[in-house]
């Protein structure tokens, strides 16, 4: 199929509506200063204020890092599966995919706040909090994990490593675009993308080991990461479902954004909300079945008081609910019941970080005291991160023109649409 034909096929502008994309990105900047200089000033008022403060940021910066990865990590699946699905979000998830660098400079505040976050640094308040039997199991762990040196040379490996597979695919996709007969491009990504998905998987779990895990030393589980995995799924489907919803206001994507596509990108959130509870699920299970001091102590410290009010919460709306909505062919389908879903799952994962993050702070204290930073935090940071994001999308066309696939996304709706 040569590109005069799918150039005649598809819309005459293919380039994102900027105007809009520009309204958008205005408000984004304009929450992402606001947050952050509330931000700023809570973390010097109250006491403890910069303690809430760092664990706050880190559940915003973890919440933002994981839209990036999950961006990346759909659009290497994408790729391999050589799947439509992905097709009409593509760009959008390799605008996601090129927000590490931004993210690197983001953990920064976490640098510097390591002896406040984290109980393994020798000396630090919480360090000397710990009973000896704990402190016995870090030190066991400090050669190569738990210790500043490592952590903070591991964190410009992993942001390099990610930086380096999304701009490297984003490059290829917009050359295809550029010269589609050059080089055997479905191959090549295909190849890229299955590297990829392998690299990632290991390097995401060794960053959450480091940045969330390891808030509790002495705790562990095999199947962390994949939860993680499961939830930045949830996280980029979101966003990618709620920029496309936006935009098909204006051509292109008014007439390329199908029912069908809608109906395919539902599935797969269904898909992902199940993957979630199913892990989450498995490790309460194994942890249940296992009952080893060092292993139940996670969920001890969330089954104190309304600490399992807060569980029983994730559980309703993080899965119950979601699933419950999504099995329903008609509101998939629907603008204007995606739109507020997707916000409401990006919300969730705020709780449910909420909920992984700071009961390691406050272990066996029944009542719980939510702090509003939880909720500015990830404001400031987001607001940054999708103005980058706007950015990135106005850089490009907003569909690839020249993919072997776009004939079939120009077809009639399917039947069963």
């Amino acid at each position: 199929m040569s590109p005069d034909t799918h150039f005649k096929r598809v819309p005459a502008e293919m380039g994102p509506p900027v105007w809009l994309l520009d309204r958008y990105q205005r408000r984004a900047l304009l929450v992402g200063v606001i947050a952050s200089i509330v931000l700023i000033i809570g973390a010097f008022i109250g006491p403890d204020a910069y303690d809430h403060f760092l664990r706050a940021y880190l559940a915003g910066f973890v919440l933002w890092t994981g839209a990036s990865l999950g961006c990346m990590a759909l659009l290497m699946t994408n790729h391999l599966s050589a799947g439509k699905w992905g097709l009409i979000i593509r760009r959008p998830m390799e605008a996601g995919a090129a927000q590490f660098p931004l993210m690197f400079l983001f953990f920064i505040p976490i640098a510097v706040g390591i002896k406040h976050l984290y109980p393994w640094v020798q000396g630090s308040a919480r360090w000397n909090l710990l009973s000896w039997d704990a402190q016995k199991i870090i030190l066991h762990k400090a050669h190569l994990m738990l210790n500043p040196t490592w952590f903070l040379i591991r964190w410009p490996i992993y942001f390099f490593i990610w930086w380096a597979f999304s701009a490297t695919m984003r490059r290829w996709s917009l050359q295809r675009d550029a010269n589609p007969l050059a080089r055997d491009w479905q191959r090549i990504l295909e190849n890229l993308g299955g590297l990829g998905l392998v690299v990632y998987s290991l390097t995401m779990t060794f960053a959450m080991v480091d940045w969330v895990m390891s808030l509790d030393a002495t705790w562990f589980s095999t199947i962390y990461g994949l939860i993680f995995l499961a939830g930045q799924g949830l996280t980029a489907f979101s966003i990618c479902i709620i920029t496309i919803l936006l935009l098909s206001q204006e051509e292109p994507m008014r007439s390329l954004l199908r029912k069908t596509e809608m109906h395919d990108l539902g599935k797969l959130m269904l898909a992902f909300v199940m993957l979630y509870a199913y892990l989450s699920f498995s490790q309460w299970v194994i942890t249940w079945a296992g009952n080893l001091p060092q292993e139940a102590q996670f969920f001890l410290n969330r089954l104190t008081g309304d600490w399992v009010n807060w569980g029983r919460f994730l559980i309703l709306f993080e899965f119950a609910v979601p699933f419950a909505l999504l099995l329903s062919r008609r509101l998939k389908k629907q603008p204007g019941f995606m739109v507020p879903f997707c916000a409401g799952i990006i919300f969730i994962r705020i709780v449910d970080l909420y909920w992984e993050i700071e009961p390691s702070f406050i272990a066996h204290q029944p009542q719980i005291t939510f702090n509003w930073m939880y909720l500015v935090a990830p404001l400031a940071i987001g607001g940054f991160w999708v103005f980058s994001y706007i950015r990135s999308l106005k850089a490009a066309t907003l569909v690839p023109t020249f993919d072997a696939q776009m004939e079939e996304l120009l077809e009639h709706e399917h039947a069963t649409a």
